[in-house]
């Protein structure tokens, strides 16, 4: 594990790499904290809350390789493309971050060097080390949304939402595997549009042709170990019936 990543089952066998663009909120020290309290680096803006650990159970339950993103979102978002304004955001759901104002290009790079870069080059080298060893491995990420957003924010009903964009394969496939238990409000590309979003999934899924879906779950939810837990042995559940045939399809491919 670096500062920057923490790699979970690494020599894992499954056919399937599990990624957590936001799972940790670690500030290094350098940068004391962007200027804000703990209460908010403890909120959804710094990262998605129960996602590592939904990550972490999943990788367990399914022998599968997880990457996941150690620093805060609020430094560098990896699920942001470089030098959109939400890459390193001013202001995160109606809060302004004092760390992330008047950056210079230096900054900017600097940033990328320390979390951006190594946490998708981490990935890759995940994907490579499952190719080489003759898999086609689906890329899942694990993500977190808030009940509510604190600006003009709508309840959203979802218990989880997959987001997709060009290639729905997956998607579609765990559309229909949660649904299919009757006990889940499940969203279609809710509550965010994977094809507005999502850049770390198309970087790594869609742009190296494999199977990939976000996965959204509801941050309030998966608060505690136990609804982590919980959800974590939903979506490995639903996740080893996709491995099965994956595995078996290459088998006889």
């Amino acid at each position: 594990m670096t500062d920057a990543v923490e790699l979970v089952n690494p020599n894992a066998v499954a056919d399937l790499v599990l990624t957590g663009d936001h799972a940790g909120n670690f500030v290094p020290p350098q940068f004391k904290d962007l200027g804000l309290p703990a209460a908010d680096l403890a909120r959804h803006i710094a990262w998605d809350i129960g996602a590592a650990g939904v990550a972490r159970r999943m990788a367990q339950l399914l022998d599968a390789p997880a990457v996941l993103a150690r620093i805060s979102r609020l430094v560098i978002d990896p699920n942001r493309p470089l030098g959109e304004p939400e890459s390193i955001p001013a202001v995160s759901d109606g809060s302004p971050i004092p760390g992330n104002q008047n950056l210079t290009a230096a900054d900017l790079t600097a940033r990328a060097e320390l979390s951006f870069h190594p946490y998708h080059q981490a990935i890759d080298r995940t994907i490579e080390r499952q190719r080489l060893a003759g898999r086609r491995p689906a890329v899942l990420s694990i993500h977190s949304f808030t009940p509510q957003l604190s600006l003009a924010g709508k309840p959203r009903p979802w218990h989880i939402g997959v987001m997709y964009s060009y290639d729905r394969e997956l998607a579609d496939y765990l559309i229909g595997a949660l649904a299919a238990r009757g006990d889940l409000v499940v969203g279609k590309n809710e509550p965010y549009s994977g094809y507005r979003h999502g850049y770390a999934l198309k970087r790594h899924g869609l742009a190296q042709d494999l199977p990939h879906a976000q996965l959204e779950i509801r941050q309030d939810l998966i608060g505690d170990d136990a609804g982590q837990a919980r959800w974590a042995n939903i979506i490995a559940e639903a996740m080893a019936g996709w491995i099965k045939m994956n595995t078996s399809k290459v088998a006889h491919g």
